[in-house]
């Protein structure tokens, strides 16, 4: 613990103990899932071919007679712009200049720091706007632009209108199993891909989270299950007894309650579930673009970009950074929406 000259009285002395940081959300479940795989392109468009092959039962014939013709596959291209997020900050002399350094000590601030500090700020303000955009995709479908520099939206795409399952919660009779049953069923029946779906996960809004494990059908299960050492509590929070979500698995669906709210977005909307295949190769991706700079045209894509520019006059280091992502739910009949009424 170190002392200090009160900040009150110039003759006095005080303990100056560890400082009190007040620290935004910056939880980034779904980013850390592994849900949406990652490209990362040379161009600033993503376009991709899909191709529906098709199958079908081979009649018998007489003998000598026109035999069935076989059908080729169908192909259609599919093209997205990738969104463009730019920020900007700056260090000033003013940042520095007879300022004490953050944290418990005397030491003046220096100009590595505050540029270390800033750049970890829009480290995290991209983390979290990746994790705003994607469950943005998974709830509505549109492609991630909240000002509107890019539209789309991927149901009406390849024109299908999202399952929606609605559970009944308030009901005590309601058949939660049945309802659960509806979910898996129909991506089993709309799984072409090829893939194995190896399980189903389930984010949910707070409130629906809450009418789930509080129905009627669902209290004991919720509590307990049958385990070969007995009867073990099932209120592990995902990431582990002490980790930010509380998480339920329940016949065949793993449930995670999503009470995070990013920058004032709420990523579940109030009352809703989205279901989504865990297990698929290509199901939901990132395409990440290049830098909007001359030295990266035509390059591979990266995560993000940061610069940091010093004035020759030395007034100052301004500090831009960028990222250029689209997400892409590539197979949108593979999520069900889930509602409570």
């Amino acid at each position: 613990m170190a002392t200090t000259r009160s900040y009150t009285n110039a003759f006095e002395v005080v303990d100056y103990t560890q400082e009190l940081q007040i620290v935004p959300t910056s939880w980034t479940l779904l980013n850390d899932s592994g849900l949406f795989s990652e490209e990362f392109l040379s161009t600033n468009t993503v376009t991709f071919e899909e191709q529906a092959q098709t199958l079908g039962l081979i009649g018998d014939q007489f003998r000598g007679a026109k035999p069935q013709a076989n059908k080729d596959d169908n192909r259609k291209i599919r093209s997205y712009p990738i969104a463009h997020f730019p920020i900007v900050d700056a260090v000033k002399p003013e940042d520095i200049q007879g300022k004490r350094a953050y944290g418990n000590t005397d030491q003046a601030e220096t100009e590595a720091a505050v540029i270390a500090r800033k750049l970890q700020r829009i480290r995290k303000n991209m983390d979290i706007t990746m994790e705003v955009g994607r469950f943005a995709t998974l709830t509505t479908g549109n492609l991630y632009a909240p000002n509107g520099t890019i539209s789309g939206n991927l149901f009406t795409d390849v024109g299908i209108t999202p399952k929606s399952v609605n559970f009944v919660l308030g009901t005590a009779g309601t058949d939660v199993v049945a309802k659960v049953e509806e979910v898996i069923a129909h991506m089993q029946d709309n799984a072409n891909t090829g893939d194995v779906i190896t399980g189903v996960i389930a984010y949910c809004s707070p409130t629906w989270f809450a009418a789930l494990i509080s129905h009627a059908k669902i209290v004991d299960a919720y509590k307990y299950f049958s385990a070969t050492e007995g009867q073990m509590i099932q209120r592990n929070r995902a990431g582990g007894n002490n980790g930010l979500y509380r998480e339920f698995t329940y016949a065949g669906i793993r449930f995670v309650e999503v009470r995070t709210v990013l920058a004032g977005q709420t990523l579940v909307p109030a009352g809703e579930v989205v279901f989504v295949p865990t297990g698929t190769s290509d199901t939901f991706v990132s395409y990440f673009g290049p830098a909007n700079r001359l030295d990266f045209v035509n390059t591979q894509a990266e995560r993000g970009y940061v610069w940091t520019w010093k004035d020759p006059k030395g007034t100052g280091i301004d500090i831009d950074g960028e990222f250029n992502v689209t997400h892409i739910a590539r197979r949108p009949n593979l999520i069900v929406k889930g509602t409570n009424t």
